[in-house]
């Protein structure tokens, strides 16, 4: 306990000292209290981001699951499951983590589901206050989140239906994305300095401001009270190779404003239409700009991610009873109740007592429904996973963009006929998970390119076998570097997915 204080001590006096000395040099109030914090802070690593996907309906089990080779997690492929919904990401396989025997806590309805499937909320109403996984990560980063939305809801507001992010109460999701990228990208776009997001940014200006010898002052007071690196070392080392550089990175990585040909469309396309909240003239709310209006949310939001201009983006598509066509995507029919609610017929011989496996179902059923949730990933791994994926990283030369990110992809239910929200054995006899996956290696943080299966078996013993998606909420906290994540009803982190 002695030790204990004594650190405590020693770390309380140098904070001090350095702020005193920040505020001598002429830095402001609140960025002296962030260069004190620094001095006592790890090393910063590359900065990590969270892209947070909502997949609405559930899925066709017989057209999703991965195929497990030999009984090996890291041997799967996943373009070799009939429609295969998952099969876009097979080229970024090693990027890949899908999580299998998880359910949502609590008896929260079927699609009305959604208003609790991110919080892990017990109660099946739509007035406690609750938290979501992605503003809890964003607090315990200091941020706040970017929430996007694609037809996320009616064009009358929020109902149970579409309340799928929370802070406290409901959050309503950014509609338009041309709004989007003038707050993130309007200055880059006249040629001025890039917009100031948080008060790190501010550290960094307000050092390249400084003298190179009241930079070395602070590097000498720094090393005179400890020999450990820390994050203030590293930003006055960046600043330092700045200057012989006399580049200037301000907040973002991009230097100008990115190419949105999809978010310029919805600008020409939208400019001028009716906003009526009351009916259905609202351009974001109408079935037929669904498609291009989602295509221009990735795209801004995979930029956003380049250029380090938001650091935790939730982006959700629909609601969960929409019934647009979904013809554009190949799949002619109401998503909701035409494409979702098909039933699976059982495969020829298939009986109660047949061994687990897909095969106990015949795919050409729901081939329909599978070709409308494989659009889903194909526009993912066209806009966002194949940009991050062959993009440096520039905050962490030698690494990709998709190396220190982390996308997370899920429904509010598994089966979408079915309508469950656990991981189970289904009749006749197959394993039917919620659709959980994450791309991306959060820094290295996460260990990817595996399948991470917890048992399952009929719904009654599920209830007991299955992980609470808020264990793998917790997990990707921890990945994300926030340790004091909590959240409801967690038994503990997945260890398998930590490196």
């Amino acid at each position: 306990m002695r030790l204990h204080t004594r650190l405590a001590r020693a770390k309380a006096g140098l904070q001090r000292r350095m702020f005193l000395k920040g505020l001598a040099v002429g830095l402001s109030l609140p960025v002296a209290a962030k260069l004190a914090r620094f001095a006592t802070a790890d090393t910063s690593a590359a900065p990590k981001r969270l892209f947070v996907f909502f997949l609405p309906h559930g899925i066709p089990p017989e057209h999703i699951n991965p195929r497990v080779v030999a009984g090996d997690n890291r041997d799967f492929v996943l373009d070799d499951t009939n429609v295969s919904v998952w099969g876009p990401l097979e080229p970024y396989k090693s990027h890949v983590n899908v999580y299998e025997g998880i359910q949502y806590i609590g008896d929260a309805g079927t699609h009305d589901g959604i208003k609790n499937c991110l919080s892990g909320l017990s109660a099946d109403d739509a007035s406690s206050s609750r938290q979501t996984f992605e503003r809890v990560i964003a607090n315990g980063l200091g941020v706040k989140p970017l929430i996007l939305g694609a037809c996320s809801h009616p064009p009358f507001g929020l109902d149970p239906n579409s309340m799928l992010f929370w802070d406290g109460s409901p959050v309503d999701p950014e509609k338009d994305p041309s709004k989007v990228a003038d707050s993130l990208f309007g200055n880059l776009q006249d040629g001025g300095a890039p917009p100031e997001v948080d008060v790190n940014v501010e550290l960094r200006r307000e050092l390249l401001g400084l003298t190179a010898t009241e930079i070395e002052s602070l590097s000498s007071e720094l090393g005179n009270l400890t020999k450990e690196k820390n994050k203030l070392q590293g930003h006055l080392e960046a600043v330092e190779a700045l200057r012989e550089t006399g580049m200037n990175p301000g907040v973002l990585s991009c230097t100008s404003a990115p190419s949105l040909p999809a978010v310029e469309r919805v600008r020409s396309a939208s400019a001028g239409q009716i906003i009526d909240p009351s009916g259905g003239n609202d351009y974001f709310y109408q079935e037929a700009n669904f498609p291009l209006l989602l295509e221009a949310q990735l795209e801004v939001a995979t930029q956003a991610i380049v250029c380090n201009a938001a650091q935790v983006i939730g982006l959700q598509p629909l609601y969960a009873t929409c019934d647009f066509d979904f013809g554009f995507a190949g799949a002619p029919g109401a998503h909701h109740n035409g494409l979702s609610h098909t039933s699976a017929q059982a495969a020829p011989g298939a009986q109660w007592d047949s061994p687990i496996t897909i095969e106990n179902l015949l795919p050409d059923t729901r081939v329909p429904f599978a070709t409308a949730q494989r659009w889903f990933f194909e526009m993912l791994v066209e806009k966002m996973v194949s940009v991050l994926a062959t993009t440096d990283d520039p905050a962490a030369p030698g690494t990709t963009v998709l190396d220190n990110t982390l996308i997370y992809c899920f429904s509010e239910i598994g089966d979408g006929q079915n309508h469950q929200r656990i991981s189970r054995v289904e009749y006749p006899q197959y394993p039917a998970h919620l659709p959980l996956i994450t791309i991306g290696g959060a820094g290295g943080a996460l260990d990817t390119g595996q399948v991470i299966s917890f048992p399952i078996g009929p719904e009654n013993e599920s209830r007991q076998l299955n992980r609470p998606a808020t264990d793998l909420y917790l997990t990707l906290a921890r990945a994300m570097g926030v340790s004091n994540a909590t959240f409801p009803g967690t038994t503990g982190v997945i260890t398998e997915a930590l490196t």
